[in-house]
């Protein structure tokens, strides 16, 4: 039956193609083969190998044996299954997806674990899904929809358990269908969420102020931050992120008010240090500013923001010299940086003008 219907076809599609035709016979019989072969293989109960057959030979499995497609031939691989609740889903096969699974492979495939987090999100990933896409659009440069995404899921109540507060449940969406997520929670919400959810919704808003300020946006960032605070108001890196921003807008004495009392952990507390040194500099305060530079020296020898702002402050006091050996510092211990960039800067307009304090 199969050949004679092969004989037909290619007899009728002689007539519109030709010589061309010719090689159809032997083209279909083979695909005719194929298909009795997979028949024999269903009959025989045997429909799991087929498939497997089928499967893309550089996809490895892990030490569990499950493996994720991937178009550049190297793997991510999920975990076990995990429920939703806990921040994992499955798909109709029962591969299992997790945030850390997502993670793992952020620093070295960025554009690997985008596309695993948009499978993820695909097949119920929700908040925890686009909140691992983020961050891949952080690693890829993508700073300002990372920073939308971020600042959007930390308004997400009850997160990663819960769904987006002042939501009416929409209808399910169809298998393969992306669910939307929408507004922003009412301020009394925050009072029936967790402390554990908040803890987390503050440090997703710490990383969407991060975001903000790659972005070259500091009112969203400083607004971000101000939220996290309010999520979480004894986050002392979220009080330092703030400070700093502040005193970017101008806003000097809310960012002292941000640092009073100075953190406790070592490393937090130069970052404080240095910015409220800042935050005195602009309000004159020159005195106060060198105390604190001369503190957080004394506790990271080598801190380079610390070196930028004590160059800044003596060539306020008229230490040219010092300033100019500040900033070669600065660039001798980190050439790549920000703040070798503004020490550059501030070395050519020296040499401009070397007399101007």
């Amino acid at each position: 039956m199969f050949p004679s219907a092969c004989i037909r076809f290619s007899a009728r599609r002689s007539a519109f193609h030709g010589a061309s035709a010719m090689r159809w016979p032997g083209l279909c019989m083979r695909a005719m083969q194929l298909g009795m072969i997979v028949v024999a293989l269903e009959s025989a109960g045997t429909a799991a190998i087929a498939a497997r057959a089928t499967t893309v030979a550089r996809d490895t499995p892990d030490e569990t044996g499950a493996t994720h497609a991937r178009q550049d031939g190297a793997a991510l691989h999920p975990a076990a299954p995990v429920s939703a609740g806990q921040g994992g889903a499955t798909d109709g096969s029962g591969r299992g997806f997790s945030f850390s699974t997502c993670q793992s492979h952020l620093s070295d495939d960025p554009d690997g674990t985008r596309d695993y987090a948009e499978d993820w999100e695909e097949h119920g990933g929700g908040a925890e899904a686009q909140y691992c896409g983020a961050l891949a659009e952080m690693a890829l440069g993508d700073v300002g929809d990372a920073a939308g995404t971020l600042d959007r899921l930390s308004h997400v109540a009850h997160w990663p358990l819960g769904e987006p507060a002042n939501q009416g449940k929409a209808a399910s969406p169809a298998t393969g269908e992306k669910t939307a997520t929408t507004a922003v929670p009412p301020v009394d919400d925050i009072a029936h969420d967790t402390p554990d959810s908040l803890r987390r919704r503050a440090h997703v808003a710490e990383e969407a102020a991060r975001a903000w300020q790659a972005n070259d946006s500091p009112r969203q960032a400083l607004d971000s931050a101000a939220y996290g605070l309010r999520l979480d108001p004894g986050d002392m890196t979220l009080h330092v992120i703030h400070a700093r921003i502040s005193v970017d807008m101008g806003m000097a004495q809310q960012a002292i008010s941000d640092l009073t009392p100075l953190p406790d952990d070592a490393t937090l507390r130069v970052d404080a240090l240095v910015t409220r040194a800042a935050a005195n500099r602009e309000l004159g305060h020159i005195d106060l500013a060198a105390t604190d530079i001369a503190s957080a020296l004394r506790q990271s020898p080598h801190n380079v923001a610390a070196a930028l702002e004590c160059g800044i402050l003596n060539e306020r006091q008229g230490k040219l010299e010092e300033a100019r050996a500040n900033w070669q510092e600065v660039i001798a211990l980190a050439p790549d940086s920000h703040e070798a960039d503004l020490a550059r800067q501030d070395l050519s307009l020296l040499e401009a003008d070397p007399a101007a304090p």
